[in-house]
């Protein structure tokens, strides 16, 4: 049952406000009592510097109850950097905006307006739409590829608009 607070806390120690949001090695967090366990429970381990997640509370005192975060679960891949860090900064001189990780900063914005993506992925750019369905690709050769539409335009394309349907190229002019 949650217990309404009329404010918030104002914690004044460096100590975490739950005492199972960090724990020293593997055997504390497998160690938790069933009853202070929940689904989704996010832990850092002090000595490999990982965060864990909590997937499944029936095997919360094994290794395969937990998910350790950018480990990209049980496929294999990471959508998360895994070791290191990644930075964002602004500077009103030069490159006014960075992503960076580690020396590799695959995003940058300069202050000319240059905007610069670089990496070795198949595609440089994709932009999906809501359904998860590439509508803009840029791959790494330069080609732009849109998706085609199965529906076709009703009216005039906008000014400067491309429309692609599996039979019809429509560009849109003034």
């Amino acid at each position: 049952m949650a217990i309404i607070l009329p404010s918030g806390f104002n914690i004044t120690n460096v100590d975490p406000i739950d005492a199972r949001f960090s724990v020293s090695n593997q055997t504390a967090r497998l160690g938790f009592s069933a009853a202070n366990v929940y689904e989704g429970l996010v832990v850092y381990q002090q000595d490999t510097n990982e965060l864990y997640v909590l997937t499944d509370t029936g095997s919360y005192n094994s290794t395969g109850g937990w998910t350790l975060v950018g480990s990209g679960g049980s496929s294999g891949t990471s959508a998360f950097i895994a070791t290191g860090s990644v930075t964002a900064s602004v500077d009103v001189s030069g490159d006014i905006f960075i992503i960076r990780s580690a020396s590799y900063n695959p995003f940058t914005v300069s202050g000319t307006g240059l905007t610069t993506i670089s990496g070795s992925a198949a595609n440089l750019f994709l932009i999906k739409n809501a359904s998860n369905q590439p509508v803009l690709t840029v791959s790494q050769s330069g080609v732009v590829i849109l998706a085609t539409s199965s529906v076709e335009l009703t009216g005039p394309a906008p000014n400067g608009a491309i429309y692609f349907t599996s039979n019809s190229l429509f560009v849109g002019l003034d």
